[in-house]
């Protein structure tokens, strides 16, 4: 059994955090992002706020390292609208700003499901049935944990696996973004953003 087999399945069954854990978001402003497209991101009261309207397109914080084998962690608040946290993300010169991966972060229960941008589209949604095991309520402060080893997923929401997925077609590095649907009103919250490098 490989390396990354044996990682994975140490991950089901718990989700260590270590001092390898790298801080992503200094809690005062946003050193090691970049805002791309429409929207806005601020920094208040240590928590990124993302907002935009129905007239702006599509809007990224985007994270200027990339990242291969992870487990990342953050917090969310969503009121409004349809975000996302992408991950090994390619950046392309179109409205959609980056292909790749991003978990659903919405104020539905599709809310920790893949989707692949500028690609197959929705890669696997969530049994809604799950979160009534993980709580998740709009509006609320969130926990999400995203683990990707080699073409295997993991994706907790308040410590439930919402995703177990193996996608042999999924890239294997990227760069990670936070994310502002275009074409609506968007009002979301992340905070506490921390990410640890596998192998």
């Amino acid at each position: 059994m490989s390396f990354a087999a044996l990682a994975f399945g140490a991950l089901l069954v718990s989700s260590p955090v270590d001092s390898q854990e790298v801080r992503l978001f200094n809690g005062r402003d946003l050193t090691g992002w970049t805002a791309l497209g429409g929207g806005k991101w601020t920094v208040e009261n240590g928590v990124i706020k993302g907002r935009s309207t129905p007239d702006q397109p599509q809007g990224l914080l985007l994270w200027k390292d990339p990242v291969k084998d992870f487990t990342a962690r953050c917090k969310f608040r969503i009121t409004e609208g349809d975000s996302g946290f992408y991950f090994r993300t390619e950046r392309v010169d179109n409205e959609v700003l980056v292909h790749g991966f991003q978990v659903e972060v919405d104020t539905s229960f599709e809310t920790g499901g893949i989707y692949e941008t500028g690609g197959r589209g929705w890669v696997h949604k969530p049994d809604f049935s799950l979160h009534d095991q993980s709580g998740y309520k709009p509006g609320e402060w969130t926990d999400l944990q995203v683990t990707a080893i080699g073409t295997q997923y993991i994706i907790r929401v308040n410590g439930t696996r919402i995703t177990v997925l193996n996608d042999p077609q999924g890239r294997t590095e990227g760069r990670l973004a936070l994310q502002l649907h275009g074409a609506q009103n968007m009002d979301v919250e992340y905070k506490d953003i921390y990410v640890r490098p596998i192998g």
